[in-house]
This record gives C-alpha cells, sequence and structure tokens, in this order.
C-alpha cells in the first residue's frame, strides 16, 4: 500500500469518522450548558467549548448557550454526545420555562404581568405609579436574569474528590437564590475552569485560600431552599397548602417589588414595610425606586432578597399586617369545623311511614284468599262480616261483593 492510498488521518473530534465524541463526560445535576461543554472541550488538546459548537456545521454565532440553545444545536449536540436533546435543554434558562420565566425572549416577557398580578404586602391598587417607574422599555428584560456572573459555594468545591470536576451550577448564577442550599452559607463569586479550578474573587491578600464561608440568616435560607426545590420538584409547600412553581416565582418577585416601594409612596402601609426593614438591619437601597431588581448591583439584590425574606416569613407567623390578595397563600388555612351531615339511606325515596292497619289489611287478604279455596274458610268469614248487617238488603250487598272477590257461598 502506497502513502497515498492509506487512510487520511483524522483529529479526535473529525465529525465524518466519528459520528460520538469520542470523550464526553456526563452532565452533572444542575450543571449549566457552557459548563458541560467546557468539561467536555478539557477531554481533548487544543479544543475549546466553542470549538465543539462550531464544529457541529450550525450557525451558532450570538447563541447564547445558558439562555437558549436553538433545537437544531441541541439535537446535534445530543446526538455527538451522551444525552437527550431533552436533558440539554434542561441545562439552560430555556429549560425553566414556563416554571421560571413565561420565555427566554424578552419582547415575550411582560414586567407588570409577571410582577404585578399578585398582591401580598400591599394592596393590589396601591403606589402603582411607583411602580411604574421600575418598569423597563419593552422587550429588554427578563425575570430574574441579571449580568452573567459566575458564583458557586466555597464549602461544596471543598468537600469534591481531588479527582472530581468541578461545575458550574445553574441555579447559582441567577439572584433569586443567594446562598448554598446544604451548607447555608452565601455563594461566592468565582471564575470556574471546568473541571479543573476555582479562583475565588474574596480571597485575603496574600494567600491561595478564599476566606471564610459566610453564613446566610435563617429567613434567606429558608426562602432559598424553597426556590430550590421548585426549580427541582416544580412545587413549594407554603402556608396555604402546595402551590406550582410558577406561582412562587411570580409571588417572590412581587414581594422584591413591594419591599422596594418607598415608604413615602405607601401610605398607613409604610408601618410594616419599615418594620420589615428596620428586622434586616439594612436600608433600602435607593436605586430600587427607580431600577428594576434583575438590574440592581448583586450586593443590592441580596439587600433586596434579605428583606423579601424576612417579609415572606413573618407574613406566614402573622407578625406584620399585610393587605394584599394573595398574602392567604402565605398562611395556614384556619381550621372550619363541618357538620356531620345527614347519614344516607339505603334507598333515596323516603321510607313510607307504618301503622296499626298495615297488619289488619294483611289479615283481611289472608282471609280472603283462603276463603275462595276452602268452605269452612268461606262460611266463616261471611258469617263474621255479617254481624254489620242489619237489613236483608245489607245482606244480599255482602253475598254480591263475595262473589266479585271470587269466594263462593253455595259449598255443599
Amino acid at each position: 500500500m502506497t502513502p497515498a492510498d492509506a487512510p487520511a488521518a483524522h483529529t479526535a473530534l473529525d465529525h465524518s469518522a466519528h459520528p460520538r465524541w469520542p470523550l464526553h463526560p456526563q452532565p452533572l445535576p444542575g450543571e449549566t450548558l457552557t459548563s458541560w461543554l467546557a468539561r467536555t472541550s478539557e477531554q481533548y488538546s487544543s479544543i475549546t467549548a466553542a470549538d465543539l459548537l462550531d464544529g457541529l456545521g450550525l450557525e451558532t454565532s450570538g447563541v447564547d448557550p445558558d439562555r437558549y440553545t436553538p433545537e437544531p444545536v441541541l439535537d446535534a449536540l445530543a446526538q455527538k454526545g451522551i444525552c437527550t436533546a431533552e436533558r440539554l435543554r434542561e441545562m439552560t434558562l430555556a429549560g425553566c420555562t414556563p416554571w421560571l420565566l413565561d420565555s427566554t425572549d424578552p419582547a415575550e416577557c411582560d414586567f407588570d404581568t409577571y410582577v404585578h398580578q399578585f398582591s401580598v404586602l400591599l394592596p393590589a391598587g396601591l403606589a402603582m405609579a411607583d411602580r411604574r417607574r421600575r418598569t423597563p422599555p419593552a422587550g429588554t428584560w427578563l425575570p430574574w436574569v441579571s449580568t452573567l456572573d459566575t458564583r458557586a459555594c466555597p464549602l461544596c468545591i471543598d468537600a469534591l474528590d481531588t479527582d472530581a470536576d468541578i461545575a458550574v451550577m445553574m441555579a447559582h448564577q441567577y439572584p433569586m437564590l443567594t446562598s448554598c442550599t446544604k451548607h447555608l452559607c452565601r455563594l461566592e463569586f468565582c471564575a470556574v475552569i471546568p473541571g479543573r479550578l476555582v479562583f475565588w474573587d474574596r480571597t485575603p491578600p496574600g494567600s491561595d485560600e478564599h476566606a471564610p464561608p459566610i453564613p446566610v440568616p435563617t429567613v434567606v435560607a429558608e426562602i432559598d431552599r424553597r426556590t430550590a426545590a421548585a426549580l427541582t420538584s416544580g412545587s413549594v409547600e407554603l402556608g396555604a397548602g402546595r402551590v406550582h412553581a410558577a406561582v412562587w416565582f411570580r409571588l417572590l418577585r412581587t414581594v422584591v417589588d413591594e419591599v422596594s416601594t418607598p415608604l413615602v409612596r405607601t401610605g398607613w402601609w409604610a408601618k410594616p414595610l419599615s418594620a420589615i426593614w428596620k428586622s434586616t438591619g439594612h436600608s433600602r437601597p435607593l436605586r430600587t425606586s427607580w431600577v428594576p431588581f434583575e438590574q440592581l448591583r448583586w450586593d443590592e439584590q441580596s439587600t433586596v432578597m434579605l428583606a423579601a425574606s424576612t417579609a415572606i416569613i413573618a407574613v406566614e407567623n402573622d407578625e406584620i399586617a399585610a393587605s394584599g390578595t394573595d398574602a392567604c397563600l402565605l398562611r395556614p388555612r384556619r381550621y372550619e369545623p363541618v357538620g356531620p351531615g345527614t347519614p344516607p339511606t339505603r334507598s333515596r325515596s323516603p321510607v313510607p311511614a307504618r301503622s296499626a292497619w298495615d297488619g289488619v289489611i294483611a289479615a283481611i287478604d289472608a282471609a280472603v284468599a283462603a276463603a275462595r279455596v276452602d268452605s269452612d274458610a268461606a262460611r266463616s268469614l261471611f258469617g263474621f262480616a255479617r254481624t254489620g248487617c242489619r237489613t236483608e238488603d245489607d245482606v244480599d250487598e255482602l253475598a254480591y261483593a263475595f262473589v266479585e272477590l271470587g269466594i263462593r257461598l253455595d259449598w255443599d
């Protein structure tokens, strides 16, 4: 065989030679799509996650894989990897629709519909003019979506085995979750090389280790626990019972907006709002008056989430007055005794009342039946009935009646 006849050498990711990538790690629970692609690219030399997308032969320019990945790209990735397109979609923001948000297209997300369809702390129509000040221009807003900055739990990373892959968790990148629900500490900003290293933003000068984790208040840990449950199981247990995840995220976003309302706009309801902020130990960030939550800085967002968490727990414990229509979702249902009702009967028809004549009528019927076939019974019955006859005509009428009943009186 000459060199010209030898088969052409293929690169590790030559799609014409390999319908599947030869090396492709399993997606980790809750991992983002870009994290999985990065961990996959680490299996090869000189290959990046962008190279994996470009090698699909599809148009991927401008695609944000962690927000929305077109279906053809998902299908192609599924063919090259080891999981289904549906599993890959769950690793993107699009996989959270319509629970977390209505659409990943800002043009299809209406701020007022999402944020103001519920009311908890404040009456539904109160301070609406002020709330509209925070309404972003149409087509520029997605609920809970801010500038993506990677966050992770330092204790979760420390607990990994030395040979375990490091992954970026999707839920940790959005501001509705501020803590690790396992270790109850604040999520920390960092730079992650998926599968390899983590560089923490909060690192003491001259040290290679991150600063000690910061514990979060109990109310924040509880609300984060519910948010994590909504993302993973699709429902949340509240005082009034179980609610769908979509209700929880919209209800939580309503409270976030309500605690952002300036006190001067709330009239009588400034008192409970003031009590909420006072209990947090923080002042309300000034920018919350005119900037939607998603556009606040991360430190401002965490402060607002603390106030919202405090408010929800206070409403559930009946510690503050909540005048919103939907505050009832947070409170336990009051016990209302129910009467035993009417015991069931075997028949829907009323049972007729019995009287003493029922036995008499039955006895007469039996006597007539016996008289039809027995001469002695016929004579006895006729003699008994004749005692009421006063004239011969009465006797004749009685005899005629016996004939009508089929009772013979001419027995030998």
